[in-house]
């Protein structure tokens, strides 16, 4: 690293860093700092150290903040589709627009529901050794984001329609405040960035290959080359909070803006944010963090 022209001040330090988080680990977080095999001048490990320190305070916001959000959703499918169409009725492939999607997202449940019954989880093991099955009520609880946000999104949009009732999908997107299209695309976003959490995997400057659909008024927030990148992520637990939870968003907000002002040094131009990303994110007064360049 330092022949390629990185500053190290302390080398026990940076030896014994490069031991505990592994240098392929590391190795992602540089990315930004090199041109052409080479390190920027200037470029520095404690730099790299930054980097990695705010990805891992973010990491942990994000799990924070998406963890109410897969509690709704798993409580409000569970509702609807109770009492809709009935406390089985998720495991009736004619209520799903495709058997393929619908056979997976079963499989994967399958799976999470016997690793539960396993590690002996009271409703599982009720209603397994009472009833053979669970009901939705019980499902849910043991079903990851992953697979509930595969059979939400491949939900048949006529499930549980009436005189009275839009339907499964329509309510369940109602009750985050938003319409099908919009929720299907932030969970299934959600679980991938909830899994990069949960999982210690880098999010900073990271390619987000499953983008989320944004509000007309958001992506005028985000340029064509950022809908890849990081903000777009904010972007949504934003909407999703001020619906849902809007009493507690300006705290989070203020949380994620702490997180970020203890890494003064790091740019947030590789995740997409925008100067005034504040005001952009609902705050009620900018604190102007600039990122920088």
């Amino acid at each position: 690293m330092k022949g390629r022209g990185l500053a190290v001040a302390d080398e026990g330090l940076a030896i014994a860093r490069l031991r505990d988080l592994n240098y392929y680990r590391l190795r992602g977080y540089w990315l930004t700092l090199e041109r052409d095999g080479s390190f920027i001048e200037g470029a520095s490990f404690d730099d790299i150290w930054e980097i990695y320190q705010l990805d891992r305070g973010l990491r942990t916001w994000l799990w924070r903040a998406i963890a109410p959000v897969e509690i709704k959703l798993r409580t409000q499918f569970a509702y609807y589709f109770a009492h809709l169409c009935g406390a089985d009725a998720y495991l009736n492939v004619e209520n799903y627009r495709s058997a393929s999607g619908f056979q997976k997202a079963v499989s994967n449940f399958e799976r999470e529901r016997d690793r539960a019954y396993s590690q002996g989880v009271p409703c599982v093991v009720h209603n397994m050794d009472k009833y053979g099955k669970l009901s939705v009520w019980a499902a849910v609880e043991c079903m990851s984001l992953g697979t509930l946000s595969m059979l939400y999104g491949n939900l048949d949009p006529d499930t549980g329609t009436s005189d009275s009732s839009r339907g499964v999908q329509a309510e369940v997107a109602e009750a985050f405040g938003t319409k099908p299209y919009y929720l299907r695309s932030w969970m299934h976003h959600l679980t991938t960035v909830r899994n990069i959490a949960a999982h210690h995997d880098r999010f900073y400057n990271r390619v987000m290959t499953i983008r989320p659909a944004l509000l007309k008024r958001d992506e005028k927030c985000v340029r064509r080359r950022d809908m890849s990148k990081q903000f777009p992520t904010f972007l949504v637990i934003r909407r999703i909070y001020e619906k849902s939870w809007p009493e507690e968003w300006e705290s989070l907000l203020d949380e994620l803006a702490s997180c970020i002002e203890q890494h003064p040094s790091v740019s947030l131009i590789p995740m997409g944010f925008p100067k005034d990303w504040m005001s952009r994110m609902g705050a009620a007064t900018s604190r102007a963090i600039i990122p920088r360049t």
